[in-house]
């Protein structure tokens, strides 16, 4: 079961193979093998209580090699096989390196390794009360690309929780465009928001200090801008898509992820942002709303409020990299 599976991973719903499977096994095909970007759900479970395996079916995949694919309709895409969960063994499937249901944590490092991410990795609410550990899950890959990958989570009471197998889980760190919405780029061009306008910042921060991945094509670019002789913007054009991934920084990923996902002690890089430019408390005490917003929206990208975003970005790798966020203030 395993490596059948693992053939169809990435497949599209209404593949023939797909369907025999579901068909085959015991699970029900749906009424509606398709997403819509009007609908709040870009995926879906296909489950089979008695074998103990879900399947989900998923539009986006932010991975490269499995981009959105447009269905009959505007508006309509066609999802893939994304992920399979196992949360028991009723079909007798064989996983990789003999592991089944049964093994404790001490194999599992044996034959794994350390675990790939632990709860409070997460965040300190994934923490049990006692500050032990909620879970933790191992994460393999099956290709050479990293795409399709194995693994499972190890569970507070001492049991593997599931098994799992898929292409592998990311999200972007944040968006400029979104194709889901048939965006583009010459749109994000156009737009004068303040989101896009502190994310280009960080972004020109992060070339400047040679934290993101170059090719032969973007090294130069990469030069250029450090240079001023390309506007940062041209970086999201080389990428060809509308989102920044933590995959697309060579270095300092954890500060990277929890300075701009606020994870970890209420520190967030948007907020650090708006409360240098808005003056007045009222206006900062409610930063997201519309008077502050309105404001935001009017800074300039320039090399003079650069120079602000940057002493700040500046101060708080500073401050992660000696207590992890752990003393900082909430705003400059």
């Amino acid at each position: 079961m395993f490596n059948t599976l693992k053939d169809l991973v990435g497949l599209r719903i209404d593949d023939d193979k797909i369907k025999s499977f579901i068909e085959n096994n015991g699970f029900k095909y749906p009424k509606k093998p398709f997403i819509s970007n009007r609908s709040t759900d870009t995926n879906y479970w296909v489950q089979n209580k008695k074998l103990e395996i879900d399947l989900l079916f998923e539009a986006k995949t932010y991975l490269d090699n499995y981009p959105l694919i447009q269905g009959d309709k505007k508006g309509i895409f066609v999802p893939v096989l994304s992920s399979v969960r196992w949360y028991g063994n009723k079909s007798n499937t064989e996983f990789p390196l003999e592991l089944d249901f049964k093994a404790n944590f001490e194999t599992l490092k044996l034959k794994l390794g350390e675990p790939t991410l632990k709860s409070s990795e997460i965040s300190p609410i994934w923490l049990n009360d006692d500050g032990s550990e909620s879970f933790y899950r191992w994460k393999k890959p099956l290709d050479a690309g990293g795409d399709i990958v194995w693994g499972l989570e190890f569970t507070d009471d001492q049991t593997i929780g599931y098994f799992s197998l898929g292409l592998n889980y990311v999200k972007p760190l944040y968006y400029f465009y979104s194709e889901w919405q048939y965006e583009s780029f010459e749109k994000f061009l156009s737009s004068k928001r303040f989101d896009d306008t502190a994310h280009l910042m960080f972004l020109q921060w992060a070339i400047a200090h040679d934290l993101v991945k170059t090719d032969g094509h973007t090294s130069a670019l990469a030069k250029d801008i450090k240079e001023g002789k390309q506007p940062v913007t041209e970086w999201v054009r080389a990428l060809k898509r509308g989102y920044i991934l933590e995959d697309d920084f060579s270095a300092e990923q954890a500060f990277i992820h929890a300075y701009l996902k606020n994870l970890r002690h209420d520190i967030l890089y948007t907020r650090d942002v708006a409360y240098a430019f808005l003056e007045s408390a009222e206006l900062k005490e409610n930063y997201f709303g519309a008077a502050a917003t309105k404001q935001l929206n009017e800074i300039a990208y320039n090399e003079g409020n650069y120079q602000i975003v940057k002493a700040i970005i500046d101060k708080r790798l500073a401050e992660y990299k000696e207590h992890k966020f752990s003393k900082s203030p909430q705003s400059y």
